[in-house]
């Protein structure tokens, strides 16, 4: 058994899962590359990965690698939001020029920055030039996580009125038929 930093008892493999965890942000290949897996089957890698995770030594060293990491970097929320929200809501108009005939990409010394930074990737094709913004649909579900709007609402049901708790039925059968 290791003894860390944090005072948590896990041994050195879980030590180095939590850290390639970390690095990788992928559970079954820090598991892969922490522990000896040559004759598993991938199931099986990632049934014992997700048990890690549930270990609360493993959790509770997860979170104090995570909190040192927000500690001592020059990254901030805001920052990470303004990035994700020059993809979100980039428009592949602000790209392009139609003269009435032919479409062809703005100069790119003309683009703002924002709108570069939507830019994923931009190769030639066989058609001839190919611009990729970043997706929207992560980036969108990535700011929402950030910023809680996906956070269950709680609401105790002993401080309404019953009008007010009919309401909420009605609401949510309401959207369960759409």
């Amino acid at each position: 058994m290791t003894l860390t930093k944090d005072k948590l008892m896990i041994t050195q493999k879980q030590a180095n899962f939590c850290d390639l965890y970390i690095e990788t942000g992928n559970a079954s290949e820090a598991y892969r590359r922490s522990y000896s897996c040559d004759n598993s089957k991938d199931s099986t890698i990632t049934r014992q990965a997700h048990e890690l995770l549930k270990n609360p030594n493993i959790t509770a060293r997860l979170k104090t690698i995570q909190d040192d990491l927000k500690t001592h970097s020059d990254i901030k929320k805001k920052e990470i939001l303004e990035e994700l929200s020059a993809i979100a809501f980039s428009d592949i108009r602000d790209y392009l020029v139609f003269n009435g005939k032919r479409i062809t990409f703005k100069p790119f010394d003309k683009l703002t920055n924002r709108q570069s930074k939507a830019i994923e990737s931009i190769k030639k094709g066989r058609n001839g030039i190919e611009l990729r913004l970043h997706g929207k649909s992560w980036t969108i579900d990535r700011i929402c996580k950030m910023l809680g709007f996906d956070t269950p609402t709680q609401i105790n049901i002993n401080e309404l009125s019953e009008e007010q708790i009919d309401g909420i039925v009605l609401k949510l059968k309401n959207q369960t038929e759409l």
